[in-house]
């Protein structure tokens, strides 16, 4: 009976899509017996060309960076895929990608590792014991090597570690290096509860995104049902839309219709014809509600599998705060309670990640409210990963985290409101009052606050971590106008074999390290230039990157190192400092310019550390300002 079911729905769905589609779009022939589904290519004339995998010998090959994995399995309707993991090679336990460093995805392209991937490091070194994976005794991979016989030669490398893929620094990457671990397996959907002889064949878990409406060059390269035109998204871009009345289906790559009667003089007919037709009507009214109901049964229950998922990652993110300051989990009725169920006009902002919104919990307590934007990979992962690094640290001059909503669907993190914005609106005389109240002696506070955070990431957290993206705008000022480090969505875990090398330079222009920039390698000397750069704003109130300037002068740093230059250097101090500033103050200004171009030197081996920053700004501040607090 259920087999006949399954061939019933079966061939209803055809029939439904056949009624229902208008191809807009090529999809690629079989490799061998496998389908490839739209928007998968294997060739130039087919699929989407930002979607390309390989077909060789009758096997589908998914490529990296620079290797090549066997694809085990495609699911169009969740667009995903399922790729075998390197293998060991033989008699030692090195995974065969080791010379690649791991899996490494180029970002640029439309896919990205998922959360569905359990992935066990072996043969790790010691360094790995001091981060925040799992690398105890109760570890799974010790279950796996013990219970696997191919996983033997790993028994003599006794360190390895468990963690769970998906976040901001493992969306892209899974890495393995001689300074970290040299061999890694994953496994999609793993249930630890099981026997290893019970766990699924290794295999790691990969999406991809929506495509777009097919890429044209005329009318004759889309079909009747779709029309030829620019994508005001895609400069210069032309893609076959879908003609009024059709929708565009990702999944299918087709045009959507509904099923309707095309000609309405032939729908009548004899009683006979009348009644034979309500029949097959009847009949095909129901099974066409079987199949939708069963379609919406299953997707519903892949929509709740995924939330259950997601809620254990998070849950996972605030347990594990390795002895960090403990986080609350709100229920998703706190949080629309507190926001007025994100009414607009609680926004305190916005960017490429979602909303952050000012709020009121039940106790009275005002927070400020960080969402992801629904369906935004990237923020998802940005605000996840920002709540692991928060969950870590505990420091007064960083912005400090109350917890994390694991029920709605998008990522939630709340954490302390911050009365007065940020330094950057401040600065440059968006709040007028408050930029009369940052005096030279408050700017110093400011300067040495947020060094002193940063100094605690790099030199006090274990293991230490790099912010990523210091700038004015990601330090908020207090009630008192104390400095506070915010915004870790971008941050990374030093010391891990997830960290140092990434395949692109991320942060924001005017503050990003040149070096980093040019080899891609992240050091905490990275902060050390940005914080430079902030340094530059609190001295002068001009911006990192201004076309008002100069054409040789936009980027501030270059600016104002050519003006040190030509010994000039006090010109480029905001006016209104210098006019009620002492010749003491004036010192001061000038020791702050020189110590921020010392975090701006090209080679990072040349710029001092933090806390050599911090000390020297605490030391400004104790040979005096002429000025006297209240």
């Amino acid at each position: 009976m259920e087999e006949t079911l399954k061939r019933v729905l079966t061939t209803a769905v055809l029939l439904l899509t056949s009624a229902n589609l208008a191809l807009s779009a090529t999809r690629c022939p079989d490799c061998g017996s496998t389908p490839v589904p739209y928007p998968l290519s294997t060739g130039p004339t087919c699929g989407d060309q930002s979607y390309k995998i390989r077909c060789n010998a009758s096997t589908l090959f998914f490529d990296s960076v620079n290797n090549s994995y066997p694809i085990t399995s495609i699911s169009p309707s969740i667009q995903r895929l399922v790729i075998q993991p390197a293998s060991l090679l033989p008699n030692t336990c090195v995974t065969s990608d080791l010379r690649f460093q791991g899996l490494q995805l180029n970002n640029s392209l439309p896919f990205n590792v998922t959360s569905s991937n359990t992935i066990l490091y072996l043969n790790c070194t010691q360094t790995l014991l001091g981060s925040p994976l799992n690398c105890s005794s109760a570890s799974l991979c010790h279950s796996y090597i013990n219970g696997t016989s191919g996983a033997a030669p790993c028994e003599n490398a006794p360190i390895c570690c468990t963690f769970g893929t998906g976040g901001s620094s493992t969306a892209y990457s899974i890495r393995v290096r001689d300074s970290g671990c040299r061999a890694y397996t994953s496994f999609v959907n793993l249930n630890p509860e099981l026997p290893v002889n019970r766990w699924p064949e290794p295999g790691l878990e990969i999406e991809w995104v929506s495509p777009p409406e097919p890429v044209c060059s005329s009318q004759a390269d889309c079909d009747g049902n779709s029309t030829c035109g620019p994508d005001p998204a895609s400069n210069g871009v032309n893609r076959c839309f879908c003609n009024s009345g059709l929708t565009w289906d990702p999944v299918q790559g087709a045009c959507v219709d509904e099923v309707t009667c095309q000609s309405q003089g032939n729908c009548g007919g004899t009683d006979r014809t009348a009644l034979i037709a309500g029949l097959t009507a009847g009949l095909g009214g129901a099974l066409a509600l079987t199949t939708v109901a069963f379609l919406l049964y299953k997707r519903h229950r892949r929509i709740i599998e995924a939330q259950e998922r997601l809620t254990r990652e998070r849950e996972a993110i605030l347990n594990a705060n390795n002895g960090g300051r403990a986080a609350k989990v709100f229920t998703g009725k706190e949080i629309k309670k507190a926001t007025n169920n994100f009414a607009r006009d609680c926004i305190l902002g916005a960017g490429g990640y979602g909303e952050v919104y000012k709020g009121t919990l039940a106790n009275g307590t005002v927070v400020a409210v960080k969402s992801a934007k629904l369906g935004n990979a990237k923020g998802t992962d940005q605000v996840l990963n920002e709540v692991r690094i928060l969950c870590q640290v505990n420091h007064r001059s960083l912005v400090r985290l109350l917890g994390c909503c694991v029920e709605l669907e998008q990522p939630i993190m709340v954490y302390e409101y911050i009365e007065n914005g940020n330094l950057f609106d401040h600065i440059r005389g968006r709040n007028a009052g408050v930029r009369s109240q940052l005096t030279w002696r408050r700017r110093l506070q400011v300067a040495h606050d947020t060094a002193e955070g940063l100094a605690y990431l790099h030199f006090s957290a274990v293991p230490p971590i790099y912010h990523r993206d210091v700038k004015s705008s990601n330090i908020l000022l207090d009630e008192n106008l104390n400095g506070k480090v915010s915004d870790f969505g971008l941050s990374r875990l030093a010391q891990t074999d997830m960290s140092h090398i990434s395949t692109c330079a991320q942060g924001t222009l005017g503050y990003l390290d040149p070096e980093y920039y040019r080899n891609y390698q992240l050091t905490d000397k990275s902060d050390v230039y940005s914080f430079g750069v902030v340094l530059l704003e609190l001295l002068t109130s001009q911006k990192a990157i201004d076309f008002n300037r100069d054409a040789d002068d936009v980027n501030l740093a270059v600016y104002v190192q050519r003006m040190a230059e030509e010994e000039r250097l006090l010109e480029v101090v905001d006016p209104m400092l210098k006019e009620k500033a002492s010749p003491l103050e004036v010192d001061t200004m000038k020791a702050l310019g020189f110590l921020a171009l010392s975090c701006l030197e090209e080679r990072r081996q040349n710029r001092p550390s933090m806390k050599e920053v911090a000390e020297e700004i605490e030391y400004l501040m104790s040979i005096g300002t002429g000025e006297v607090e209240n």
